[in-house]
């Protein structure tokens, strides 16, 4: 009898565990391969798709060559942007001499002194003479009124030898008025002169203005942006030459003018990646931490590339020095609720999501989409509008925190999660 029990009781211990057992492999196999109902809370967040691409910059540029030769100087900044007819440059042509210039420095001081002194000298003689012809206007005024015209005409001798007088001692027939029109006639020939060998050099248009050059501003232009080819892209070689210097020859290229109002990007991808573009399509290019828009013009296929050329008319910080480079552009910005793109179901015809409500049931609640990629969709917060006809109605939509269930084709509305 004991080896009876005995034997049960090991039958039902053996059982007990094994029951055990299979309940842990259960669950292990539910909780790892079937896996627990999972939930997400809603929030705000954004999608963007971007990426990095060889590009060339493509502007409307135009060389401004130098009309003489001589000395230059320069009345602009690199970089500087300027209004049409601006005064860029300035150069003084060998013609003239540096004696010249010295000359018509110094004929101005010395006319400048001359003037100066001839305000000092004599005052107290001019003010006397000045005293003594108001005194003889009185008196030639009065003898006029009685009609005495005899003693008139001897008072306007007398009128006649002060006036006389006075431009002697500081007048044109002074020897300071005499030597003034001297200097001044010597200053007229040395000024004629020296505009005669000065060329002001002003900006034939609105733009930027930039003292480096490449050679390639002829070529690499809006009109032709179409043709440009990936061989000649890779093979391309930039070199900046600064044109900023003392003296130049005629015909020298001293500086040019940028249209800062619209440029263009080339942007160079293989075949798949073109296709992530749109005629039209805003995007957004990080030009070495300045963001700008832009829109894409123009989209060309060759052999195995891409050429996407996006325009802009946002200025960009050394736009107008580089030419060949790598950018980041953002294709792509989508903002507001982010959700898993596996929480999204098909009912009906309609896209949504399973909400849980407060007692854990599902709720099927239609949702828009902004925008998606491979992991996460962003959707319209609270109600969005849907055409009907001619109509739009209005849609309610989930809400920010709601808690929506993850992988949502394996549930059904009015099911109670636990």
């Amino acid at each position: 009898m004991k080896k009876r029990r005995k034997k049960r009781k090991n039958i039902a211990r053996t059982w007990f565990f094994a029951i055990i057992i299979i309940y842990f492999i259960y669950k292990v196999i539910f909780d790892f391969v079937i896996g627990q109902p999972s939930s997400e809370i809603v929030k705000y967040g954004e999608i963007v798709e971007k990426g990095s691409y060889e590009c060339l910059i493509v502007r409307n540029e135009k060389v401004i060559t130098s009309p003489a030769e001589g000395e230059i100087k320069y009345f602009v900044e690199e970089g500087e942007k300027v209004e049409k007819g601006c005064k860029v440059a300035e150069i003084f042509s060998n013609q003239i001499s540096e004696d010249d210039k010295a000359k018509l420095v110094e004929l101005n001081n010395r006319m400048k002194e001359i003037q100066a002194n001839k305000n000092n000298i004599f005052d107290a003689d001019i003010e006397k003479i000045n005293s003594e012809i108001d005194n003889l206007i009185y008196e030639i005024k009065q003898n006029v009124f009685i009609g005495n015209y005899y003693k008139v005409n001897i008072l306007k001798k007398d009128l006649k030898s002060l006036i006389d007088k006075k431009r002697r001692i500081n007048g044109d027939k002074s020897f300071s008025g005499a030597n003034l029109e001297n200097l001044k006639a010597q200053k007229e020939i040395l000024e004629s002169k020296i505009k005669g060998s000065l060329y002001e050099i002003k900006s034939i248009d609105s733009g930027i203005i930039s003292y480096n050059i490449d050679g390639y501003e002829e070529i690499l232009t809006p009109q032709n942006v179409g043709n440009i080819k990936y061989d000649f892209f890779d093979s391309l070689n930039v070199k900046l030459n600064n044109l900023k210097l003392n003296k130049v020859i005629y015909g020298q290229p001293i500086f040019k003018i940028i249209d800062n109002i619209s440029w263009n990007i080339a942007v160079f991808t293989d075949i798949k990646e073109s296709k992530t573009f749109k005629k039209g399509q805003k995007v957004t290019i990080d030009f070495y931490g300045d963001k700008i828009d832009g829109r894409v013009k123009d989209i060309f296929i060759e052999k195995n590339k891409g050429l996407i050329v996006i325009e802009t008319n946002q200025y960009a910080k050394n736009f107008n020095k580089e030419r060949k480079l790598k950018l980041e552009i953002i294709k792509k910005h989508y903002k507001g609720l982010k959700i898993h793109r596996d929480s999204i179901v098909e009912k009906d015809g309609k896209l949504g999501v399973y909400v849980l409500d407060i007692n854990k049931k599902t709720k099927f609640v239609p949702i828009k989409l902004k925008g998606y990629n491979e992991n996460f969709a962003i959707v319209y917060n609270t109600f969005y509008y849907n055409k009907e006809g001619d109509n739009y109605v209005r849609v309610r939509t989930i809400n920010l925190y709601d808690e929506i269930l993850r992988n949502g084709k394996k549930y059904k509305e009015g099911e109670i999660i636990y």
